[in-house]
């Protein structure tokens, strides 16, 4: 038994090989970038945004090899089996102003036993906004994250200093399985020398500059958008312009020009950012041009919208070779799509059930990897049986390696269908489309 939260456990350790190889398969692009912004000194709280429920710090845990400890909302701590579960994965609760004031007081408990996991080196990993919410922006940010750090500085007898790492969390698509996640490390803030600095200014204060401070911190590692009237036709005519072939290459020429070759999914994140920018620059330059674009991308947006059509063939229209090319894929993959629905109903009818009772959004994609995570080698095991009873042993060989990626098949084609019928609406329908603003 640990004595501890943050000890070590071998069975843990285990189980965190599977976890990791799960979080990561369940993306079509897993990608973290800024380690070596992780301070090797001192003790640290890693503070990211909140857009994708559970699924944050899923990829959260999966980013580095050591330990971590997280935080979650203390209200489902209250069973006692769901107390033990969370315990043992390093869960520990907190309480929110909405609990109540009595219930926050219970806190202090709760900030010293983060204390204790970040003075022992282990990375305490919070969400500050202190709620999810699949948006590119930031909600205002909870004073719990400053006074564990507080806390910690107290309690700190070596004089190591204590920072806060402020990390991103960018996905290509919040409710789409098998998408992409990008995590981004950034310049972490050293909290114990911004005190010091500070230290002629009432703490209120100088904790509310450090919260500007890290608020600023974590929008450079984002897509960052203002949450305002603005926010959805912004975001739209970012991708639209972010996607056209043309303007991504210009653009990321010119980035990489400044700042260096990128790779992956930085570059993506790069263009998009410049993008939104250009339009922010447009808000504050020209308010009246800037709103009469915005109400005219919010028609195309909702026209978009009713017809079932993506950004993307908007943006990235195929040509007719492609648009062949995509419906001979789309035929010759139907055969095996096929034989993948069934050797993968054992994990997507579950999903199904699961996700008609769920009501937020934002959870669809945790619902689906926990079936994936909990059924993945049981339905290995019924299949193979299947295979090798039934069938001859050179055969149940073949059909079980190509059962083994049914699941991610099945989204991979899903997605890969999805768009080519959106290419094939917009084709027939772009005639009748609100003008479009590219």
């Amino acid at each position: 038994m640990r004595e501890h939260i943050q000890d070590r456990d071998g069975f843990y350790t285990f189980l965190k090989f599977f976890v990791d190889w799960s979080v990561k398969s369940s993306y079509r692009k897993y990608q973290v970038e800024g380690l070596e912004n992780i301070p090797a000194d001192g003790s640290v709280i890693w503070a990211s945004n909140h857009t994708n429920a559970l699924m944050d710090p899923m990829v959260m845990l999966s980013s580095t090899r050591g330990r971590k400890v997280f935080v979650a909302r203390a209200d489902i701590f209250k069973k006692k089996w769901a107390c033990k579960a969370l315990t043992f994965l390093r869960v520990m609760p907190i309480y929110r102003i909405r609990d109540g004031i009595n219930a926050v007081k219970q806190n202090d408990g709760a900030i010293a036993q983060a204390t204790g996991v970040i003075m022992d080196g282990v990375p305490f990993v919070i969400f500050p906004e202190a709620t999810h919410r699949p948006k590119h922006s930031l909600l205002k940010l909870s004073k719990g994250i400053f006074h564990i750090a507080e806390s910690a500085i107290e309690k700190s007898k070596d004089g190591n200093p204590v920072y806060i790492q402020p990390i991103g969390v960018e996905y290509g698509d919040y409710f789409r399985f098998r998408n992409t996640v990008l995590i981004k490390f950034g310049k972490p803030a050293n909290v114990t020398r911004f005190l010091e600095e500070h230290s002629d200014e009432p703490l209120p204060v100088a904790m509310q500059q450090m919260r500007t401070l890290l608020n600023d911190r974590m929008a450079e590692q984002i897509v960052y958008i203002p949450d305002d009237e603005d926010y959805d036709a912004i975001w739209e005519y970012a991708k639209l312009k972010a996607d056209n072939p043309r303007y991504f290459k210009k653009t990321l020429d010119e980035i990489e020009k400044r700042e260096g070759k990128l790779k992956g999914l930085l570059r993506i994140q790069a263009v998009d950012k410049q993008a939104v920018a250009e339009i922010l620059a447009l808000r504050e330059n020209e308010p009246e041009k800037a709103r009469e674009l915005f109400k005219r991308v919010d028609d195309q947006r909702l026209w978009r919208l009713q017809n079932g059509i993506s950004v993307y063939s908007i943006a990235h229209e195929p040509g007719r070779m492609m648009l062949f090319l995509k419906s001979l894929l789309v035929i010759l993959g139907i055969p095996y799509y096929c034989f993948c629905g069934i050797v993968g109903s054992i994990k997507w009818v579950p999903i199904l059930l699961i996700l008609r009772g769920v009501k937020d959004d934002a959870f669809y994609n945790t619902a689906r990897y926990g079936v994936r995570l909990g059924l993945a080698i049981p339905a290995v095991i019924v299949w193979a049986l299947l295979f090798f009873l039934l069938l001859n042993w050179k055969l149940a060989a073949v059909l079980f390696v190509l059962s083994l990626p049914s699941l991610k098949y099945l989204y991979d084609y899903g997605e890969f269908f999805r768009r080519y019928i959106s290419d094939i609406r917009w084709k027939v329908r772009k005639k009748r489309a609100p003008e479009i603003i590219l």
